[in-house]
C-alpha cells in the first residue's frame, strides 16, 4: 500500500514538474493549421491538375479545398478555391467563361471578409481581368485594366509570383492591342521573376507567350526561338497540354505566310509530334485538332 502511494505521489510530482517546472521551455502554440495546410495542399494539387489538363480531377479536389476552408471558417482559403475554379474555367476549350465569373462574384464577396483586403481585391481583379482577355473584350477596357495591373504590381512588388502574373496579363493586353514592343518587354519580365524564383510550370507558359508575340509581330526566327525554350521549361515540368501546344503552335508559326517544303515538313513533324503527347495524356479532341491541321499538309 505504502508503495502505491509514493509511486502515485511520484506521478503527481512529475505532473507538477512537467507543467510548472520547465518555465523557460517553448509555450504552447495558440494557432493550430493542420486542416489549414491540408487545405493549401488541396489548392496546389487543383493548380497542377489544371495545368496538365486534368479538368475533373481538379474539380474534385477544389469541392475538397472548400469543404475544408468552410470547416474552419477560413475566408481568404475560399477565396482561394473560388479564384482556382476561375482559372480551372478559364482553361476549359472553350472557356466556361459564365462559370468563371459566377465563382469571381463569390471571390469579390469574400475579399471583404479576408485579413488583407486590397491584396484579395487586386487578385480577383486579376482573374477579371483573365475573363475579359477571354472574351476578348480588351479594347474598350485596356485602360481599366493596365492601370489596375500597375496598382497591383506595386502592392505585390515583394511577392514574385503575383507581381509576374501582373506582368503577364499586361503581356497579353499588349498583345492583343498590337503592342508588340511593350508586350516583349513585360512578358519577359515576367519570365525573368517565374525563373529566379523557380516557379517552372508559369516559365514554359510565359516563353510560349512570348513566341505568340513574336510570331504575332512577324519575327519567325524570334517564335521558334522562344518556343523552343517554352518546350525546354514545359519538359522539365513534365507538363504534357504544354507540351503539345508548344508543338502545335510551332506548326502554325512555320506555316505561316509562304512556307518552304523544309517548313512544311517540319511543320508535319510538330503536328504528328503534338498529337502524340495529347493522345499520351489521354486528350484525344485535342490530338485530333493537331490531326486536322495535318491532314491539310498532305
Amino acid at each position: 500500500m505504502k508503495k502505491s502511494i509514493l509511486s502515485a505521489a511520484v506521478i503527481f510530482a512529475f505532473s507538477i514538474f512537467l507543467n510548472t517546472g520547465c518555465s523557460s521551455g517553448p509555450k504552447r502554440q495558440m494557432y493550430i493549421s493542420t486542416i489549414h495546410n491540408s487545405c493549401v495542399d488541396s489548392i496546389e494539387a487543383a493548380n497542377a491538375c489544371i495545368l496538365s489538363g486534368n479538368y475533373d480531377q481538379a474539380e474534385d479536389m477544389l469541392v475538397k479545398a472548400r469543404t475544408q476552408a468552410v470547416s474552419i471558417d477560413n475566408y481568404d482559403l475560399l477565396l482561394s478555391v473560388s479564384l482556382t475554379h476561375v482559372s480551372l474555367y478559364l482553361s476549359y476549350n472553350p472557356p466556361a467563361i459564365e462559370k468563371a465569373k459566377l465563382y469571381l462574384e463569390q471571390a469579390y464577396a469574400l475579399s471583404a471578409q479576408t485579413n488583407k483586403i486590397e491584396e484579395r481585391e487586386l487578385l480577383c481583379a486579376m482573374s477579371e481581368a483573365r475573363i475579359l482577355i477571354a472574351q476578348n473584350e480588351v479594347q474598350k477596357n485596356y485602360k481599366t485594366i493596365v492601370d489596375k495591373m500597375d496598382d497591383a504590381k506595386k502592392v505585390f512588388k515583394n511577392q514574385p509570383y503575383n507581381h509576374a502574373q501582373c506582368d503577364s496579363i499586361l503581356g497579353d493586353v499588349y498583345r492583343l492591342s498590337g503592342n508588340y514592343k511593350e508586350a516583349d518587354k513585360v512578358y519577359n519580365e515576367a519570365a525573368k521573376l517565374f525563373t529566379d524564383n523557380r516557379y517552372l510550370s508559369e516559365i514554359g507558359i510565359t516563353w510560349y507567350k512570348i513566341a505568340q508575340n513574336h510570331s504575332q509581330s512577324g519575327n519567325v526566327k524570334e517564335a521558334l526561338k522562344a518556343l523552343n525554350t517554352a518546350i525546354y521549361y514545359d519538359r522539365c515540368a513534365e507538363n504534357s497540354m504544354a507540351l503539345g501546344a508548344d508543338y502545335y503552335i510551332k506548326a502554325v508559326i512555320l506555316l505561316k505566310g509562304s512556307p518552304s517544303d523544309a517548313n512544311k515538313n517540319e511543320a508535319k513533324k510538330s503536328l504528328k509530334h503534338s498529337a502524340e503527347i495529347y493522345n499520351a495524356a489521354n486528350r484525344s479532341e485535342l490530338a485530333e485538332k493537331s490531326l486536322e491541321l495535318l491532314k491539310t499538309l498532305e
